[in-house]
């Protein structure tokens, strides 16, 4: 082991430790701590799940590197809910709504004809960072016969 590798090697408790600190002293972070996890391997940094905000994300991206010890960080499988409304978005059609809180989506609106609650609550469901669905959908107003 050479002297940088003495001196930035230090146990994942520690690391861990340090990183539960930040998250105390960072209030958005701290409310969404239970929607979160974390873990380090031998200095990798790896987050999972759900917070509220990309500035979240990038307090995490731009500090936690910083940590005595820290070899890496994974924001991959970190999801934030303006990042995952977006990706919601593509599947929604004219008139549908989604409203995210930590990962967990509800949909509300009129579906346009032919369109089934099932299979959109499906296709969001699918969406990366998406917890669980909620929907209070209507269907289309029948057309009066004409005639």
């Amino acid at each position: 082991m050479d002297a940088e590798q003495t001196l930035t090697h230090r146990p994942d408790e520690d690391i861990e430790e340090d990183i539960t600190d930040l998250i105390r002293r960072y209030p958005p972070l701290r409310a969404s701590r239970s929607f979160f996890t974390f873990a380090a391997l031998h200095g990798q940094v790896k987050f999972m799940g759900n917070i509220r905000t990309p500035q979240e994300r990038h307090v995490l991206a731009e500090r936690v590197p910083h940590i005595a010890g820290v070899q890496g960080v994974d924001l991959g499988e970190l999801y934030d809910d303006e990042q995952v409304r977006f990706a919601v978005g593509k599947f929604l059609p004219y008139g549908i709504y989604a409203t995210v809180h930590y990962g967990a989506v509800a949909l509300t609106g009129r579906l346009p004809e032919g369109m089934s609650a099932e299979s959109l609550i499906e296709q969001v469901r699918a969406v990366a960072g998406v917890r669980r669905v909620g929907a209070e959908l209507h269907s289309p107003e029948p057309q009066p016969a004409v005639g």
